[in-house]
């Protein structure tokens, strides 16, 4: 009952996370124009890629302790101290990436501000224990902050913003709903006894705690480098325009990706316990029906968009934004490839302690995508930079596909 009802808080941010861009992003993009919405999505995918380092493996692994420790509430206090001291201490160094990268460029440029403002997403990060609500089977409760956070900050979004000389405000609106929904979480917690003011935790359990997790912030590091790579290449090669190509379809790609992320975060502490408890054939059966769940899902949404796609891309974007359609007609699969690849990821490597492959995947993904994706973008712009992460995304999913079956021999279970 505890995993249908966090199902449903979960989707029900994700479904308000879709529905708002569908409100917010054509207003932008009219307003701000491909430049402007391109400078907003080159300081949110610099922030994308600092809070790897604040995360640092630290969402999952004091998860599933959470999970295990739920009535313990001394442990859990632990926990939830060491976890947000050690992101704390990872976001100055973030906070520190951001402010230089601002300095470094010229105050005259419009990408100065939105850097800055991008701290307000990295200090968010910190501020929302998503990991304590998750552990506890709390997702309501956090559900109900990140919803009305993102609602709270639409009106002044459309009252203030008016043309593209409003893009620093715009950022700053458009990224403070992650630290709004930190605070109000962080005070329910404290509120609700969750965790106490009793600061418990030493260097040393931190230090502990990093060691665990860093096969799976090596993980997350890597994959970066191919999710977040095209942007900045993009930004290099071609400038703010072709990015805000890329930028207006991959904020259409992105909530359709995270719709496998709720049944995957509500179950990963149920089937945590199964494998400890040496329940392995039912962990598979539950992961294969979620398997063949997104794969139905990928289908029809490949089918929508081969009838629609177009005629929602012009009504939605605007005719400025020619080159989103091609983009999005090649990328519409990503989303059901990352649902497969998370499923096994989280649910099988992670979850049975076998997250040390990990590295390894992510590695060969990370070079074979440095590799071909300057030469697909320098050849086909922002359609090889589409290109690229379905190469990407299929040659990973493909290799922790064999991980997966080396385990299963490995525990002999199918």
């Amino acid at each position: 009952m505890l995993t249908r009802k966090s199902i449903i808080s979960l989707y029900v941010v994700q479904l308000v996370g879709y529905a708002l861009p569908l409100i917010t992003i054509p207003y932008l993009s009219y307003v701000l124009g491909p430049a402007g919405i391109g400078t907003i999505g080159y300081a949110q995918t610099i922030a994308q890629i600092s809070l790897i380092l604040v995360d640092f493996g630290f969402d999952l692994t004091s998860t599933r302790k959470v999970a295990v420790h739920r009535h313990e509430p001394n442990v859990v206090n632990g926990i939830y101290w060491t976890t947000t001291t050690a992101k704390a201490t990872l976001a100055v160094v973030g906070s520190g990436i951001l402010v230089f990268l601002s300095l470094a460029i010229s105050s005259e440029s419009n990408d100065q501000i939105p850097l800055l403002m991008a701290n307000l997403i990295l200090w968010g990060n910190v501020l929302t224990p998503t990991w304590l609500y998750q552990g506890l089977q709390r997702m309501a409760v956090l559900a109900a902050a990140i919803v009305t956070a993102r609602v709270v900050f639409l009106l002044p979004l459309f009252l203030l913003v008016r043309n593209n000389r409003d893009v620093a405000l715009a950022s700053a609106l458009y990224f403070c709903p992650n630290l709004f929904a930190g605070l109000v979480l962080t005070g329910i917690a404290f509120s609700q006894k969750a965790v106490a003011w009793r600061y418990q935790t030493s260097i040393q359990t931190i230090l502990a705690e990093a060691k665990e997790s860093y096969h799976l912030f090596l993980s997350s590091v890597l994959t970066s480098t191919y999710m977040y790579a095209n942007v900045l290449l993009l930004k290099i090669m071609s400038g703010n325009i072709v990015v805000g190509y890329y930028v207006a379809a991959d904020k259409i790609i992105t909530p359709l990706r995270q719709l496998s992320t709720p049944p995957i975060q509500a179950l990963f502490p149920q089937i945590c316990a199964m494998y400890a408890e040496g329940k392995y054939p039912s962990a598979q059966k539950i992961i294969r029906r979620l398997i063949i769940a997104f794969i139905g899902t990928g289908v029809l949404m490949l089918v929508g968009f081969e009838l629609g796609g177009e005629w929602f891309v012009n009504r939605f974007f605007g005719p400025k934004f020619h080159e989103t359609f091609q983009i999005l007609r090649i990328m519409i699969i990503v989303p059901v490839i990352i649902g497969v690849a998370a499923t096994l990821v989280q649910l099988q490597l992670i979850a049975s302690g076998n997250q040390s492959v990990l590295k390894k995947i992510y590695l060969a993904s990370a070079l074979f995508h440095v590799c071909q994706a300057p030469l697909m973008i320098h050849v086909w712009g922002p359609i090889g930079a589409a290109y690229s992460v379905v190469a990407t995304e299929i040659v990973a999913t493909a290799m922790v596909l064999l991980a997966c079956k080396e385990v299963r021999a490995k525990h002999r279970y199918v």
